[in-house]
């Protein structure tokens, strides 16, 4: 035990020297330090309605023609600005000056003709996407309007459906926040350190200097024992740091001692795998390319079963969790024996 608490001590000391560890770091630091200024940048990208709830300045729409659509859009959060002729929209449009411009046919809501509608946005996708979400209401109202109007003449009732019991939808933030930012936060130290455990493994066989270490009075045992405990007990210490930057973002994260034990667990899983890889191919590209293959269908994997390890943070983090949740932590604790067994073996051959 001496041999291997010294192994740790002095890999302890080295991992300051591993740009790839300290790049890293510095990443989820970014990441966890602005998580709330993230959280909302990229929820937009997949569900640009989430912005919805924040206060946006009205945007300048420019508007030619217009009919009956005016109504809806003067009681919006818009600011229209009228114009007689389109040519004179897309100046001010192409110079800056309005937003978008919203091209009206002066139809009838209730006539037989077809209403197109032509919307020019600027090329900024952020931009774009805020005045799509102001302009989304009125319009839509516009088309109920429309609808009520020309559904009795072509005989078109729509089927209403109405369910009790329906579960009301999370929020964007919420679902972004604990389905994805803190389990990818607390895992990626996990998953980095499988990458490290191979780097500081193929090293000392790359560099021979393992055949050095084997004559000293330390076992191989020891070796792998100390390089696989530094590359584990860094895990939650990461983990407590991001969660500690993500509460002061205001985001109250729960349960931080059952998400800790989780991360370990599950890092002393990944810290085997990459070393047995390690131990039997001897070469740091060769591994980590296996390495590799194994983890992402790996990775891409957790969110299809329901108590994996990252739907288990998301619960626990939320405070949504039960008593299922130690029972698979320990499952989870179990798993890591027979693959340590399989790793001594893998040494010795």
């Amino acid at each position: 035990m001496g041999n291997t608490l010294l192994i740790a001590k002095k890999e302890m000391g080295s991992l300051l020297h591993e740009k790839t560890l300290v790049l890293a770091i510095i990443i989820q630091l970014l990441i966890a330090s602005f998580s709330s200024l993230l959280v909302i940048g990229l929820a937009s990208f997949f569900d640009p309605g989430a912005l919805s709830r924040y206060d946006m300045e009205k945007a300048n729409v420019g508007i030619v023609g217009g009919g009956e659509l005016i109504q809806f859009i003067e009681k919006s959060n818009v600011k229209p600005v009228y114009y007689s002729e389109l040519k004179h929209a897309l100046d001010d449009f192409n110079n800056n000056r309005i937003d978008a411009v919203l091209v009206a046919p002066p139809a009838d809501a209730g006539g037989n003709e077809i209403i197109e509608l032509t919307l020019y946005l600027p090329k900024s996708d952020i931009k774009g996407t805020l005045v799509t979400l102001q302009l989304k209401k009125p319009l839509e109202e516009y088309e109920d309007f429309v609808r009520s109007l020309r559904a009795p003449r072509i005989r078109f009732e729509p089927v209403r459906l109405y369910v009790d019991g329906t579960p009301k939808k999370t929020s964007t933030y919420f679902e972004f926040i604990y389905g994805v930012l803190i389990p990818l936060l607390v895992f990626t130290p996990a998953f980095i350190s499988g990458g490290l455990v191979i780097d500081m493994l193929t090293e000392e066989y790359e560099r021979k200097t393992m055949d050095l270490l084997l004559v000293s009075p330390v076992s191989f045992s020891e070796i792998l024992n100390g390089k696989m405990l530094t590359a584990v007990v860094i895990v939650p210490m990461q983990a407590f740091l991001w969660i500690a930057l993500v509460s002061l973002n205001s985001i109250a994260v729960h349960n931080i001692g059952s998400i800790l034990l989780l991360v370990s667990v599950t890092a002393v899983i990944i810290v085997l795998l990459g070393a047995i890889i390690a131990v039997k191919y001897k070469d740091r590209a060769i591994s980590q390319y296996l390495y590799s293959l194994i983890l992402i269908p790996l990775f891409l994997s957790v969110y299809l079963y329901a108590n994996s390890p990252f739907n288990l943070v998301a619960r626990l983090s939320a405070d949504a969790a039960g008593t299922e949740e130690l029972i698979f932590l320990g499952l989870y604790a179990a798993l890591a024996v027979p693959i340590y067994i399989y790793a001594k073996r893998v040494q010795k051959q």
